[in-house]
């Protein structure tokens, strides 16, 4: 990939981080893909987190423990960025992802990017869960779309890059496979050994493999755009079990949990 392209790159990614204006739903400028994700789970659970901010719960503090050890993380320069990605041999780097989908300007981070000659290969969200790993969510599958989307808008060559959302039972790894967790599924996906991976962790992880789909995360956005351009009132779960696990479930005018 030319020098000009990253420079033009960087350039773009300026200018869209300027042209902020505060019109979105909140007073925001920027709507996150995490955002729009939780929008799947319960738009109220949003509109709480915003009005009073978030509530820590010991199985959002788990999960994120595990996912600082899963996925380790070392600032580099763009300079050093564009030389990691742009080798022959697959690496590993993440950087912020941007574009404008819905009438809404997204940004994001995706937990990790394998990438060779210049070109996203993979992109890879780590979920955790206290219980079955196996089903893939709708608002996980939305956000490593959106991701996607995200790197075309950027103007990477996207035509053979495909998605993983791993999904892992928390608390069940040593210390020394969190530490390696980030090669070891990244290896998994570039030797196409995902079935044995999930063999010799049976039960505790699962990784869902999905090809890049433009048309599906664009209407991913789409679907949700309305409520941050305000053209529609924010919808709530009609799930009880979600009710039950929200941390705002005690305030909360739609909770379906009656709290004694």
């Amino acid at each position: 990939m030319l020098p000009r392209f990253w420079d033009e790159l960087w350039k773009r990614e300026s200018e869209f981080l300027e042209s902020g204006k505060g019109e979105f739903k909140h007073g925001t400028s920027f709507v996150a893909v995490s955002s729009i994700a939780e929008q799947y789970y319960c738009e109220y659970k949003l509109e709480n987190e915003f009005a009073l901010g978030e509530v820590p719960t010991e199985a959002k503090d788990s999960g994120t423990a595990l996912h600082d050890e899963l996925i380790p993380m070392e600032k580099i320069s763009r300079k050093e960025f564009t030389k990691l990605v742009s080798g022959e041999k697959p690496s590993l780097a993440v950087l912020n992802v941007w574009g404008t989908s819905g009438g809404l300007r997204v940004v994001g981070t995706p937990d990790h990017i394998i990438w060779a000659r210049g070109k996203p290969l993979w992109v890879v969200e780590l979920k955790t869960t206290m219980g079955d790993p196996t089903p893939l969510w709708e608002d996980q599958e939305a956000q490593v779309r959106i991701y996607g989307l995200m790197l075309e808008l950027m103007g990477f060559d996207c035509s053979g890059m495909r998605l993983a959302v791993v999904r892992i039972r928390s608390g069940e790894l040593g210390e020394e496979e969190k530490r390696t967790w980030a090669l070891m599924v990244s290896e998994a996906l570039l030797k196409d050994e995902v079935r044995e991976l999930e063999a010799r962790y049976r039960g505790m992880m699962k990784v869902h493999v999905l090809k890049h789909d433009r048309d599906a995360a664009e209407r991913a956005v789409l679907s949700k755009s309305g409520y941050w351009l305000g053209q529609r009132e924010p919808t709530a779960s009609a799930s009880v079990g979600k009710c039950r696990a929200c941390e705002f479930n005690s305030v909360c005018s739609k909770s379906l949990v009656k709290l004694v």
